[in-house]
């Protein structure tokens, strides 16, 4: 087994990891607070709780078989270990840990797994986390199920199993983002620079996230505002958040030209206030539309009124923003 007194750099190397990571490892390997290390759980239980947060079927198996061991693969292990304690430390604190990388192909289903076996380890911490706080049991899984559906993403986009969405699921895992109902909302602070032109700047708020597992209807969206609302007050009552703020290309105004004023899109834009910055958001649009970035856009699907306005708008020479805006709670 690696010791936690570490050669970083013959770790990257041995796991076939680019240059520019050791930094990240560097900080892996420093103890700091001490938590409970990760303890997986065996098979069986494995399999019952990936299928409890969504993990596609065909993944289960597969999961399970390539989960890291002290003495079978010492350096995964290591960094399982080290990537629980950084997830795991001052949980419900409202700073996002630093970025995680993903790990090389080269890895096979051990690496493109890794990041899942990270957050099955710190499930039980998590499940604690929410017990503590109040957090229905039934909000908890909701919250958490997310992880099946990142993973159902790639297995639709890459053909096979994995997870690469590890860096947007340290939120759920760490206590900072619940979903109610349609809605996912995230404990946030407002940047005083990005809120420029808001009366949030500085201010713990809302951030709204749009799950893609059903359509965005007006009612559905009514309903999760003011569950909000009402959960963040009782389960964090020392965090008054006046408001709520989305940043995303479904703000932006130029929808309206293409999308009827009853499209669920159009009626969603409506509650938010906009206020800068305006970004670029043509990638954005490419991956949540279209789960790919093509370099021809007649190979883009048009068989939703989406897609047909997507592809008109950029065939006309302009492109697509991502907009920010707010709504008081």
């Amino acid at each position: 087994m690696i010791r936690r007194e570490v050669d970083v750099s013959a770790v990257r190397q041995r796991l076939g990891l680019p240059v520019d990571v050791e930094g990240w490892l560097a900080r892996s390997a420093t103890p700091g607070e001490p938590t409970a290390g990760p303890v997986p759980p065996p098979p069986e239980q494995a399999y019952a709780l990936l299928e409890r947060l969504g993990v596609p079927e065909p993944d289960r198996l597969p999961a399970i078989e390539a989960m890291p061991t002290p003495d079978g693969t010492p350096e995964l292990w290591w960094l399982l270990e080290h990537c629980h304690r950084e997830l795991c430390r001052d949980l419900a604190d409202l700073r996002p840990i630093a970025p995680w990388p993903s790990l090389p192909a080269s890895l096979g289903p051990a690496g493109r797994y890794f990041y899942l076996h990270v957050f099955l380890a710190a499930l039980p911490t998590t499940r604690r986390l929410h017990d503590s706080l109040g957090i229905p049991a039934e909000v908890s899984w909701h919250t958490l199920a997310d992880l099946g559906a990142k993973m159902a993403i790639h297995r639709r986009t890459h053909g096979q199993g994995g997870l690469d969405r590890q860096n947007w699921l340290t939120r759920h895992f760490r206590g900072s983002l619940y979903r109610l109902g349609r809605l996912q909302f995230d404990r946030f602070r407002l940047d005083p620079a990005v809120a420029a032109g808001s009366p949030l700047a500085g201010q713990p708020v809302l951030d709204v996230h749009i799950p893609e597992d059903g359509p965005l209807a007006l009612a559905d969206c009514d309903e999760s505002f003011t569950s909000a609302a009402v959960f963040f007050a009782r389960h964090f009552p020392q965090e008054p958040y006046p408001a709520a703020v989305c940043r995303s290309w479904l703000l932006d105004d130029q929808l309206a030209e293409y999308l009827p004023p009853t499209a669920n899109i159009i009626r969603f834009q409506r509650r938010f206030r906009l206020f800068p910055p305006v970004l670029d958001g043509d990638h954005d649009v490419f991956e949540f539309v279209f789960r790919q970035h093509p370099t021809d856009l007649a190979e883009l699907p048009q068989d939703t009124a989406l897609q047909r306005a997507v592809v008109t708008h950029l065939r006309s020479g302009r492109h697509w923003r991502i907009r920010t805006g707010w709504t008081p709670l």
